[in-house]
């Protein structure tokens, strides 16, 4: 069973527009028809059907129950939460799905459009003792930035150490993610104690677990930038 999320992020013009390039199914339109009765009479003409109106009319007087039909249009629209997953299970079919940092240094395709889909800790130098402070410098930005930094000072402790998976490793952590999640499109940041402000406090902008759906795109050897489309709490 799917595991629910609590977003925190969503661009919503970013998944109508992936969704439109897979499905024409935006909205869901239902035709209600109702009928009612009331006592009443009639007299007039009424014609049975167009061919027979061409044979014969008839002069009918009608008496007790009269019918009224009337058709209502309903449009509803398909929520967000539920396009995320109708276009994940697209991607995960037809595209190549990237689901850690291992896989992004391994398997990313130059060629490709490349996903991720990942759970992972970032870290963002947002954090300030004042909450205040954090909001008044994300309106300024626009954005909050996350990043997962690489290792660049770690150091070959054993120059005898020659075993691919020691040297694969190595590289690993030196792979530099970042993603910048916009606040226009994020949780609204709210007070002290709302949900965002009370993350931020707890994990001091640090090791923040986040689930992440978006493109990745790769800008030098090392480092790979994240376009998100749904982030939720991991």
């Amino acid at each position: 069973m799917e595991s629910l999320k609590n977003y925190i992020y969503m661009d919503m013009v970013g998944i109508d527009s992936l969704l439109s390039q897979i499905t024409s199914e935006l909205v869901e339109t239902s035709h209600i028809q109702t009928t009612s009765r009331k006592a009443g009479n009639a007299n007039g003409s009424i014609g049975f059907s167009e061919v027979v109106k061409k044979i014969f009319k008839a002069d009918v007087s009608v008496s007790g129950e009269m019918e009224s039909v009337q058709t209502i249009d309903k449009t509803t629209t398909q929520p967000y939460e539920a396009k995320i997953q109708q276009i994940i299970q697209y991607v995960e079919k037809c595209e190549v799905v990237l689901k850690n940092r291992a896989e992004i240094h391994k398997n990313y395709q130059e060629d490709k459009q490349n996903f991720v889909l990942l759970t992972m800790p970032f870290d963002t130098d947002f954090y300030h003792n004042d909450w205040f402070k954090t909001v008044d410098l994300a309106n300024q930005c626009g954005y909050i930035p996350f990043y997962k930094g690489g290792d660049a000072t770690n150091k070959f402790k054993d120059i005898y150490q020659y075993d691919d998976s020691y040297y694969k490793t190595m590289a690993l952590k030196k792979i530099k993610l970042t993603m910048n999640l916009s606040i226009k499109k994020m949780e609204p940041l709210g007070g002290f104690s709302s949900h965002l402000a009370t993350l931020f406090r707890v994990t001091k902008g640090t090791n923040i677990r986040l689930g992440v759906f978006g493109h990745v795109y790769k800008l030098t050897e090392s480092v790979y930038q994240i376009k998100p489309y749904a982030v939720w709490r991991g």
